[in-house]
């Protein structure tokens, strides 16, 4: 008799991911936050995302209120 096993991710294959270029499940993990599709080539680091976001919002709340301190 065969035992159904759930299938699990390899750490560095996360198979249910899709590359937003080329649409295949080829995305692999370079370092811990750096992806990469092995079909096309895309790669995107995870890393500095937080910072520059923030940065950004940041920007736009000071501005809102220079805007408001002006009115």
């Amino acid at each position: 008799m065969l035992t159904d096993y759930p299938e699990r991710p390899h750490p560095y294959h996360p198979h249910h991911l899709e590359c937003p270029h080329c649409g295949r499940h080829a995305i692999v993990t370079k370092a811990e936050s750096h992806y990469v599709c092995l079909n096309c080539g895309w790669e995107r680091d995870l890393t500095n995302n937080w910072p520059h976001g923030l940065a950004e919002v940041l920007s736009v709340a000071g501005t809102g209120l220079l805007l408001l301190l002006l009115l």
